[in-house]
Formats: structure tokens, C-alpha cells, sequence
């Protein structure tokens, strides 16, 4: 059979019914019959693929064959063709921040395709498997010339399917598999963000006997918090001080993703100033370490102070005679503010 996908071929859905499947069949025997095309070498190898398309899909038993083993239900016999395998099935987990960076396992609820436990997963009725017409080999379709002419052949013994195939399972319409819920226990590891995939192998839909599970695709989708910005595996989080504590220098007890830790902050820092803390960030997912944590720090101005913190702020105004927006008269500032005037 041709490694093409035979609805690729005759350019039609899977959804098509046999009607629109013949009428492309048609359209294109038209178009690329060597009979018509002489000029084109490519026309008859094209020709017999499509007659070969169309006889697996023209073919109601051929066609169901083909929907559920894929390619390898018209794979010749003995040729070590490897078993169909069932679908991914991807889910997506919400995350608080704290479960990200320190990891957990969360359990999921999903459907997924399960082999049919009345046919045992092979789609005949009473668990009959569909074996390969031994008059054909899996070959149904001959394509030999008569004069200039091709004349197409198919086995008379399997009508072109190239097996034989028993009456469909009741319970699973012949798929082979049924859906059912499933809850899964999957293991997050630490540091992952939003949009990391986790692959958990064999936990995907189940295939057809005798085919394999495919995979589970867990997408974690991190919620907002409300201390901590996230940007790769570096944190911020903004840290209030009052102007005692931003003039004087302190230490200040502050939250961490594996626990709370002391930060120096300096005398003299500004409001606005950023200060970096190493190795308190989100742990590395794809390698050792973790990144930083970054503190911004928002110095708090009292608001209607009374009248004894007035007196206290006016006595600071009488003690820092600078002006501090000298800087944006230039030299005439400076020069302003080093004779003790306003600007």
C-alpha cells in the first residue's frame, strides 16, 4: 500500500461519505490516467496510488481496518511492521505558586479511550482479531497493463481489504476501545512555570490490540500570586520600609520560597532601589541552583502625621539643607544649592 495517508491522497476528510469519496476517486482516475497523461512520467505511479487509496477507503471494511490500525493494517506480512499506538491525551493542571517551585503531585480527571473489555481491544465480536487474507498477504490490489491500458485487480477472497475481518464488536462499533474516566496521580517536579509539559509515559489513550498506550501531557498553568512576580526562575516582591528604616539600615524578616530568611537592608537606600538576594529564587527545572529573589523597596511616607511627628519632620527638614532637585537646573543648581538657596 502507499506510505500516503489514502484520504491525503484523494483529498477528502475522514468524515466523507462514500458517496463524496467515489466522486473524488473519479476526478482524479480522470486526471491522472496514463491513458490521458502520456507526456507525464509521474502519471501512473500517482494512478495506482489512487486506485490503492481507493480501494482501502471504497471499502467499508477496509476503511473501518484502516481508521483504527492506521498504515500498518495494509502492511504486507512478516514484514516487522510495529503495532499502532494510541493517542496522547493532554491535560492541563493549575498550580499555586508554592506547589511549582517546591513540587507535588496532583491527581486528574480524564477520559480516555480504554480498550474494549468485551472484545479485549481487538473490535471483532466475541474478542475475534481481524487476521490478513492469506490468498493476498496483505496485498489486495494488482495493477498489471493490457496493451497500453492498466487494468486494476483486487482479491476476491478479502474485496480488496487485504484481511479478513469479523463482524464488529457490538459494545465498541468495531474501534477496538471504549472511552472511560480515569483519575491519575501524576508527579510535578520543582520549578516548573506556565506552559511546562510534563510527559508521563503510557498513561495516554489506549489503541487497538495489540497496540500500545500513548502518553499523558500534563500542562501546568501557574496562578497568580499575591507577593511574588515570577520572570523565568528569578522572583520579585516589593519590600515597604518606613524612613527610619531606609536612612538608618535594618534587618528585616522577609518570605521565601523555602521559608522565611533575614535581608540586610543598607542605611541610605532609596525608594524604588532594587536589592538582589542569591539563590532564593525558583529552583532550576532543567539543571541545578535556583534563581534570585529580587526586593524592590517602597519606602512609606506617613499620611496626616500628629502634630509631635510634625515637629519631628520638620526638624529633619532643618537638618538636610540640600536641595535634592539641584540636579535639574544643571551647574546653576549646584551652585544654588552649595550657598544653601532654594531652586
Amino acid at each position: 500500500m502507499s506510505k500516503r495517508d489514502p484520504y491525503a491522497v484523494l483529498g477528502v476528510s475522514r468524515e466523507a461519505s462514500p458517496a463524496e469519496i467515489r466522486r473524488a476517486y473519479r476526478r482524479l482516475a480522470r486526471r491522472y490516467s496514463p491513458d490521458v497523461n502520456l507526456w507525464d512520467p509521474r502519471a501512473g505511479a500517482l494512478f495506482e496510488e489512487i486506485c490503492e487509496a481507493y480501494h482501502v477507503l471504497g471499502n467499508a471494511a477496509a476503511r473501518a481496518l484502516y481508521d483504527r490500525l492506521g498504515p500498518a493494517a495494509f502492511e504486507p506480512a512478516g514484514n516487522g511492521g510495529a503495532s499502532p499506538a494510541g493517542e496522547d491525551l493532554h491535560a492541563v493542571v493549575a498550580l499555586d505558586l508554592e506547589e511549582a517551585l517546591r513540587g507535588t503531585e496532583t491527581t486528574i480527571e480524564v477520559t480516555r479511550a480504554e480498550r474494549c473489555a468485551a472484545c479485549r481491544g481487538t473490535g471483532g465480536a466475541d474478542g475475534q482479531p481481524a487476521v490478513r487474507c492469506p490468498r493476498c498477504q496483505g496485498r489486495p490490489v494488482r495493477i498489471t497493463a493490457e496493451g497500453d491500458r492498466p487494468v486494476v485487480a483486487r482479491c476476491a477472497a478479502c474485496q480488496g481489504s487485504g484481511w479478513r475481518v469479523p463482524p464488529p464488536c457490538p459494545a465498541c462499533g468495531g474501534r477496538g476501545t471504549r472511552r472511560q474516566p480515569a483519575r491519575l496521580t501524576v508527579a510535578i517536579p520543582p520549578g516548573v512555570d506556565t506552559g511546562a509539559q510534563i510527559r508521563v509515559p503510557g498513561e495516554g489513550h489506549a489503541a487497538p490490540a495489540p497496540g500500545r498506550r500513548g502518553d499523558l501531557v500534563v500542562i501546568t498553568r501557574v496562578r497568580p500570586h499575591p507577593v511574588f512576580t515570577r520572570r523565568g526562575d528569578h522572583l520579585y516582591c516589593e519590600v515597604p520600609l518606613t524612613v527610619p528604616e531606609a536612612a538608618l539600615g535594618v534587618r528585616v524578616r522577609i518570605p521565601a520560597p523555602d521559608g522565611a530568611t533575614m535581608v540586610t537592608i543598607p542605611a541610605g537606600t532609596q525608594s524604588g532601589q532594587v536589592l538582589r538576594v542569591r539563590g532564593k529564587g525558583a529552583p532550576r527545572l532543567d539543571r541545578d541552583g535556583r534563581g534570585d529573589l529580587f526586593l524592590q523597596v517602597r519606602v512609606l511616607i506617613p499620611r496626616n502625621p500628629d502634630p509631635a511627628l510634625e515637629e519631628v519632620l520638620r526638624a529633619l527638614r532643618r537638618l538636610l539643607p540640600d536641595d535634592p532637585r539641584a540636579e535639574l537646573w544643571g551647574d546653576a543648581g549646584r551652585a544654588r544649592a552649595r550657598a544653601g538657596g532654594g531652586a
